[in-house]
């Protein structure tokens, strides 16, 4: 049985018609082309060309594409580089890392499952279509950073909390998302005593129907000025997250707020790699031992080869003694000659200033502003920012402040 029969029979019942369908050039199997045509879509079939005429031809517009068809994947590479203006709708269940990274390379994109409804695709191109009407805003200069520990129990948690904040305080309130994928058992919402408000089964049930207004109704607003988006503890969440929901959960964050912090677990899950490959930075935590360095290092080392071109991870040292050192005698240097790999930060431990500050539910810098921690995360943060965007931000700030 070819998969576009399966998927015509795994289709829900039709619904009404979408209200104004937008034109729709597709890529799939005579199924869903039909039953795409059936429920009111004007579709121009694509099967039979080239990816070359495809892009001459339709570039610019808005093409539907099913994962598996011949030559989709040149289509989606050629579209990227070529027409980058496209929107594009892709239908897949399990898109590789490397053509996530192409996807998020156009100007307007969504991922639905194989077996979508007709209506819901049709939906989905609507939104597409509507979104690349409207001003861009934000989206255009957003910057998204994924925090992940090469051991458990690194500090990433802390990091990642510590760097959002980092970030609120230059640009202001309202600019940054902290998001915390550890849908299982994450302890942000412990450590700043935030309500968790995602919704996983809905997302999950239509990853395509979350916008901008869903999101901020999941978003837990943290009187520092970061918005904190955080799962109820569920020991079942993790088999709730799918590939489409995380990627459109983190797609519809970026085009909300200039600064996204990521929040990763270290076990590998289903959508791990597509969401490293996507992000602006990677960065890997290791704690001061020598198996957590071996470990960072391999990680790192992953991270890049799924990055490709993109850029490498960074490799953090966090609760580094005072003088920065490795042990007694084994300063960075060596630690770095030991794993073959350019440590890019280290960050000095203040135990007692992180137990007080998650005992209050407050980011550490709110308990002690002169920590040498908060002094070295605010020094990672300016290292990872695009040049000029967090200068811009402070400039903007200070002219908000200068009006009377």
């Amino acid at each position: 049985m070819s998969q576009s029969a399966a998927t015509a029979r795994e289709m829900p019942a039709a619904r009404a018609p979408v209200r104004n369908p937008p034109r729709m050039a597709v890529l799939a199997g005579p199924d869903y082309l039909t039953a795409l045509t059936e429920a009111g879509g004007p579709v121009q079939d694509l099967t039979g060309l080239a990816p070359p005429d495809i892009v001459s031809r339709h570039g610019g517009g808005l093409i539907v594409i099913e994962q598996g068809r011949p030559g989709w994947d040149q289509l989606l590479l050629q579209l990227a580089v070529e027409q980058p203006a496209t929107a594009v709708v892709m239908l897949s269940d399990q898109l590789p890392a490397h053509m996530v990274r192409t996807l998020m390379k156009l100007q307007a994109w969504d991922i639905l499952s194989v077996s979508s409804a007709p209506e819901d695709v049709i939906d989905a191109a609507a939104r597409l279509e509507e979104g690349r009407a409207e001003p861009q805003g934000k989206a255009a200069s957003s910057v998204c950073w994924a925090f992940r520990g090469a051991v458990g129990g690194a500090g990433v948690s802390t990091l990642a909390i510590e760097s959002a904040f980092a970030l609120a305080r230059v640009t202001g309130p309202g600019q940054v998302c902290l998001v915390d994928l550890n849908l299982a058992d994450g302890m942000t919402s412990s450590f700043l005593e935030a309500v968790p408000k995602l919704d996983l089964h809905a997302l999950s049930a239509a990853p395509e129907r979350l916008d901008a207004r869903l999101l901020a109704a999941w978003c837990w607003q943290h009187e520092g000025g970061v918005a904190i988006i955080t799962a109820p503890r569920n020991p079942d969440a993790d088999l709730l997250a799918s590939e489409a929901a995380v990627l459109r959960l983190l797609d519809v964050a970026c085009t909300s707020f200039p600064f996204v912090i990521v929040d990763m677990p270290r076990h590998m899950m289903p959508w791990t790699k597509p969401v490293l490959a996507a992000v602006d930075e990677v960065v890997i935590v290791s704690e001061l031992t020598v198996p957590s360095l071996h470990a960072a290092a391999d990680m790192c080392r992953d991270v890049d080869v799924l990055r490709g071109d993109a850029s490498k991870a960074r490799l953090v040292l966090n609760r580094m003694f005072q003088k920065k050192q490795f042990r007694a005698g084994f300063p960075v240097g060596k630690a770095e000659e030991a794993i073959e790999r350019k440590i890019d930060v280290t960050i000095t431990s203040d135990w007692d200033a992180a137990r007080t500050a998650v005992n209050l539910g407050k980011p550490i810098a709110d308990v002690k502003p002169k920590s040498p921690l908060v002094l070295d995360v605010d020094k990672m943060v300016r290292l990872l920012a695009p040049a000029g965007m967090i200068a811009n931000s402070e400039s903007r700030k200070s002219k908000k402040k200068a009006k009377p």
